[in-house]
């Protein structure tokens, strides 16, 4: 890691003496590597200028601004996304050497996908795990690492839990969301723990225009309804957006699979002058579910459904920022957040079971960042911040196993993170070459320091339509707070997760009709945290340092448009690992499938029997490959897991015909798991069968 390291702050000394006399790639007012440029937003803004994209989209190969002549139509660059989460400041997709995957609100909104764990399964390299009903435990993986190395953040915001260093996305809805950008490979440079496996940063629409209002009800089988209100627009020098949902079902087993989700999303701009923004985002979500399963994922033997066990899930975040421009080459952003999560599970006895349960899990997160960017001349800019983190927990667990007796386990515990990060952007020869190089150093109250170095290069051939990307970087994951702390289990000797990973691939554009991106990544971990044996401890073994896994695979993403208004998408990504212990002997991966693969048809026409009218169409396709996995019940031995895939489909039809207050009506029709598929994510939990709902949805404004 030394030698690594050494190298990134060698390249970054090159950059900066040779930035002076290297040809950039456009001046202020035409280049998207200028942070002045009108199309790149700030970091924080979820907006974008950019031309809405398919479902996934990746980095695009284009010509340099400053290459094509004034009167040229504009290349594909301009029409890229612009996206901020894999340099922390906005940048044209095609101009980032590492891999990328950017998914719109047009999307989401075309298919009605109401939760984010459906969106992302569309997403190449990611996994999802729903433990059931919806409503269910839900992890999400990048490219095989454990959910405990994604880091997910919402406007910027790291939201993983610290009991467990993951985040359950079983009930974050898709309210007011503007995009979701899904950073595929170490992220540590900019982020510190828990980015090994990628990063997944959801960012909330900005508000802008006259008052926007909208209202959506559906229903369907099982009792399921959803409604929806939204609220858009700015007044002076204030802009707004916001979004309140409640959704309900029965669920679909025989009993006790209810549940429901209150979930409210909001954001405010306002501007003071011409330099200084003052940004304020909320969200907030207060959750019931029934675990009708409970016993059975208790180890049980010869357990049943469980008529009383439910869980209560609450989550809260709270964000405040300040960015200010001193001059065209520098801004400066500071801003503070609080995150809190909250779990309770109550299982009562019932006839044939006397065992109960009450767990309560309070969990939070606080700190600040402060951020600056420089803009040494077009094409060279550098990024330096510092984030402090303050975590907490607090684990309160009562079983009853009669007649064994009671059982409690209980611990709280609390740390602060503080970490500096610096990266420097270049583009070198015209255009030509566009790199960035960094690193982070993170300090930890329990474990020291650690430096994450990294760097990435793209490289724009114009004349053949393709952009070749490449990058190299380290990544860590501090140990939870169950790894270290937890009864009989936990271990506070733990040292943090170490990776390091190599990404190479390329994106080739057929005219305006086709795309072609290849992507292929090999990753190593280190200090890999495993059950080791102890003996004398409860269960027999605790937490430890003991495991290594390597990890390569392939994303293959091909789009491309039959006719007008039909588009035909997808990807494919097979993964292999290899897990060993200190021993040397191999072990077996667990719910890490080789194969993966998503495929989405659409069809959009307008002008069909009105003249604003427009009929959408969207079918996807998600498949799973057999994996390994641990059984829920007793003796927990690992199994092979069949493969399955998933149909959902859904059609629209917007009038476009306004009348009064009202801009617009839609209805549309939605079916998830068309075919009927029995089949289950995780061992003992049967995924949910088919589900149909239909609605209306309203817009009103001017």
């Amino acid at each position: 890691m030394r030698r690594a390291f050494q190298l990134i702050v060698f390249g970054i000394v090159l950059i900066f003496l040779f930035a002076p006399i290297l040809p950039a790639s456009g001046d202020d007012s035409t280049t998207p590597q200028s942070y002045a440029a009108p199309a790149a937003k700030s970091a924080a803004s979820s907006g974008s200028t950019a031309t809405k994209k398919s479902p996934a989209t990746t980095a695009t190969p284009a010509k340099s601004a400053a290459a094509k002549p004034p009167a040229q139509k504009p290349s594909p660059q301009k029409l890229s996304p612009i996206v901020v989460t894999a340099t922390r400041i906005p940048q044209p997709i095609a101009d980032i050497g590492t891999t990328i995957s950017v998914v719109e609100d047009s999307q989401i909104e075309a298919q009605k996908i109401e939760r984010v764990e459906n969106v992302l399964r569309q997403v190449p390299g990611l996994q999802v795990t729903q433990g059931g009903s919806p409503g269910s435990v839900t992890d999400v993986s990048i490219r095989g690492a454990p959910p405990s190395s994604t880091l997910v953040l919402i406007d910027g915001v790291e939201v993983n839990a610290g009991a467990t260093g993951s985040f359950d996305f079983a009930n974050l809805t898709t309210n007011n969301l503007d995009r979701i950008e899904v950073l595929r490979g170490a992220g540590g440079s900019l982020y510190g723990s828990q980015a090994i496996g990628g990063v997944i940063n959801l960012l909330s629409r900005e508000g802008e225009g006259a008052p926007k209002f909208t209202l959506l009800s559906e229903g369907g089988n099982r009792a399921t309804s959803r409604q929806v209100g939204t609220v858009n627009g700015a007044q002076g020098n204030l802009s707004y957006s916001g979004a309140l949902s409640y959704y309900s079902t029965e669920g679909y087993r025989q009993f006790n699979d209810n549940s429901d989700n209150l979930s409210t999303a909001g954001r405010l701009d306002y501007h003071l002058g011409d330099n200084t923004v003052i940004r304020g985002f909320a969200r907030y979500t207060m959750a019931n579910v029934s675990l009708p399963r409970f016993s059975i994922a208790s180890g049980l033997a010869g357990a049943q459904l469980n008529t009383t066990a439910h869980q209560r899930s609450e989550f809260m975040m709270f964000k405040g920022e300040i960015e200010h421009r001193f001059s065209d080459k520098l801004l400066a952003r500071i801003s503070a957040f609080y995150v809190r999560q909250e779990l309770r599970v109550n299982s009562t006895p019932y006839v044939g079971n006397p065992t109960s349960e009450i767990d309560r899990i309070p969990d939070e997160t606080r700190g600040g960042l402060a951020e600056a960017v420089y803009t040494w001349m077009p094409g060279f800019r550098t990024v330096a911040g510092f984030d402090f983190k303050d975590r907490w927990v607090r684990s309160d667990s009562s079983s009853s196993f009669p007649p064994f007796g009671t059982f409690t386990s209980n611990f709280n515990a609390r740390r602060q993170e503080y970490a500096g990060y610096l990266e420097q952007e270049g583009s070198f020869f015209n255009g030509h070459v566009l790199g960035t190089a960094g690193f982070r150093v993170d300090g930890n109250s329990q474990f020291g320091e650690e430096v994450s170095p990294a760097w990435s290069v793209a490289i724009p051939l114009a004349k053949i339509s393709t952009t070749l990307r490449g990058s190299y970087s380290e990544g860590f994951r501090a140990p939870s707070f169950n790894e270290l702390y937890f009864p009989n289990f936990g271990n506070p000797d733990l040292q943090p997760i170490i990776s390091s990973e190599y990404d190479g691939g390329f994106t080739t554009l057929f005219g305006e009709r086709a795309s072609l991106t290849a992507t292929y990544f090999s990753r190593r971990v280190h200090n890999l945290i495993v059950a080791v044996p102890a003996p004398g401890t409860l269960f027999g073994v605790e937490a430890g340092n003991a495991g290594r896994v390597d990890t390569q695979g392939v994303e293959i993403v091909p789009s491309i448009t039959i006719l007008k208004g039909l588009t035909l998408g997808g990807n494919v990504t097979i993964l292999d690992q290899t897990h060993a212990n200190a021993s040397g002997a191999t072990a077996r991966p667990v719910r890490v499938a080789k194969y993966t693969a998503s495929a989405l048809v659409q069809y959009v026409r307008s002008g069909t029997f009105l003249p604003h009218d427009r009929i959408t169409a969207s079918i996807v396709d998600n498949f799973l490959g057999d994996r390994d996995d641990i059984r829920s019940t007793f003796p927990f031995a690992i199994e092979n897991h069949p493969a399955y895939n998933r149909v959902d489909a859904v059609a629209s039809y917007a009038l476009g015909v306004p009348y009064r207050w009202c801009r617009n009506e839609e209805t549309f029709v939605k079916i998830s798991n068309m075919m009927d598929r029995q089949y289950s994510e995780a061992f003992g939990f049967p995924a949910p069968s088919i589900n149909f709902v239909a609605g209306v949805k309203l817009d009103f404004g001017e």
